[in-house]
């Protein structure tokens, strides 16, 4: 792939920016790419987006309802062992307090 810069004047096509993960859409007839020297560009195939896009469609439909679930029952489980902890820390002490005057 071969690498644009920022104010350079390109052909029509799509240009991928992995600093901003952006991709430039250049109309036809072309124009200068946006941004200065500092940022890159790779130019993408057509087909590449045809079968990207609907890729990363589908692993956002899949993923993000287990990204919620994951969440979900990582926080109910940190809740759940500091209330246990407390729970048992209790328990401890009331033990501890009974073997002392006990002994």
């Amino acid at each position: 792939m071969a690498r644009y810069h920022g104010g350079k004047w390109v052909k029509a096509g799509f240009y991928w920016s992995p600093a901003r993960w952006e991709i430039i859409t250049i109309p036809k007839g072309g124009r200068a790419l946006p941004g200065g020297e500092e940022l890159s560009y790779f130019r993408v195939p057509v087909l590449f987006i045809l079968v990207l896009g609907p890729l990363m469609g589908a692993v956002y439909v899949i993923f993000l309802p287990l990204i919620g679930f994951g969440l979900f029952f990582g926080f109910a489980g940190k809740k759940l062992f500091l209330f246990f902890r407390r729970a048992v820390k209790g328990v401890i002490e009331k033990l501890a307090a009974l073997r002392e005057e006990e002994g």
